[in-house]
């Protein structure tokens, strides 16, 4: 499959409302996190690492730009960035399959929240097949 050219991203990314702009940074990080899992099974300790620091920089991201405003909703968004972070920590440190699972789990779970707010409703999800 051809990837869309940089100038049609840019339009994508700035004409989405900000909903569509989380998940799509969530789906993101889930292929990620699917590579880091590839490479963790293949054995690939260097593809790993840097699946989950491109998964991790984003969730950093994403709690970094948590609305003030709505401290109640920002305070458990930055409870779940933390709790999936520290799995992806110890994924990485220590080869855990179970840690990547549970994050992977956590996230996806936090996605589909999203989806159901989002405009439009759910959209697809990252790791399935393409139609």
């Amino acid at each position: 499959m051809k990837q869309p050219g940089p100038q049609y991203l840019k339009t994508m990314v700035e004409t989405a409302s900000p909903v569509r702009n989380i998940i799509a940074l969530y789906e993101k990080c889930l292929l990620h996190l699917s590579t880091a899992r590839k490479s963790l099974a293949a054995g690939d300790v260097v593809a790993k690492a840097e699946s989950l620091r491109k998964a991790m920089d984003i969730l950093f991201y994403l709690d970094n730009a948590l609305d003030d405003a709505e401290p109640e909703a920002a305070h458990s968004l930055h409870e779940s960035y933390r709790m999936i972070l520290a799995q992806l920590t110890l994924a990485n440190s220590g080869n855990s399959r179970k840690a990547l699972a549970l994050a992977e789990k956590w996230l996806l779970g936090l996605l589909e929240a999203w989806q159901g707010i989002a405009p439009g409703g759910k959209v697809r999800n990252p790791t399935d097949p393409p139609p």
